[in-house]
């Protein structure tokens, strides 16, 4: 087994084990959004994007738009290396920010403008994410939901392709896939 298979396994082994832990209702209050930051790390590591020669260079970018609902849970990924590149976090009150992110969560503070968001990102190479109600089946391409008391995710697979990001089939596996 290759390094890489072996890397591979082994982050999904730890994804499932995140996903299939219980959260009880006071570890849901302290803990949800740790394991929800913990995971757009993860799943980064299952994406991939198209080359941009020229633009943000050694930076990954994560973007919230909207009310921050990490209350400065993603701080501990400023810096960390993701896909070779530096993470940086911004947080974003107004949407132009938003077209220059690698991986953008859109927080329900947003919800009535998330048609518009979604069309004005339709084909921009970012990869999107959620946790609110709908977002998957409106074209966001990872949204996070709890079922039985875990965090699960859906995935848009189409939204992902229709944007040239390419999300990986042992990730897909993981998700329940959702079609626009």
């Amino acid at each position: 087994m290759s390094t890489k298979t072996l890397f591979i396994v082994m982050m999904l082994l730890v994804m499932g084990y995140i996903a299939a832990s219980p959260l009880h209702a006071q570890e849901r209050k302290h803990g949800e959004y740790e394991v929800k930051a913990a995971f757009l790390y993860n799943i980064g590591k299952f994406v991939d994007w198209p080359e941009r020669p020229g633009e943000r260079g050694e930076h990954l970018i994560l973007g919230v738009l909207g009310n921050d609902p990490f209350e400065g849970r993603l701080d501990a990924l400023q810096g960390k290396k993701l896909r070779g590149k530096k993470i940086v976090v911004k947080r974003l009150t107004s949407f132009h920010g938003a077209k220059h992110c690698d991986i953008l969560f859109i927080a329900a503070s947003e919800k009535e403008r998330i048609d518009m968001i979604l069309k004005e990102l339709a084909y921009k190479p970012i990869l999107t994410v959620g946790d609110t109600d709908s977002f998957a089946e409106k074209g966001v391409m990872i949204n996070f939901y709890i079922e039985n008391n875990r965090i699960r995710f859906a995935i848009n697979n189409e939204a992902a392709k229709r944007a040239n990001v390419r999300i990986h089939p042992n990730l897909l596996t993981m998700g329940k896939i959702v079609a626009p």
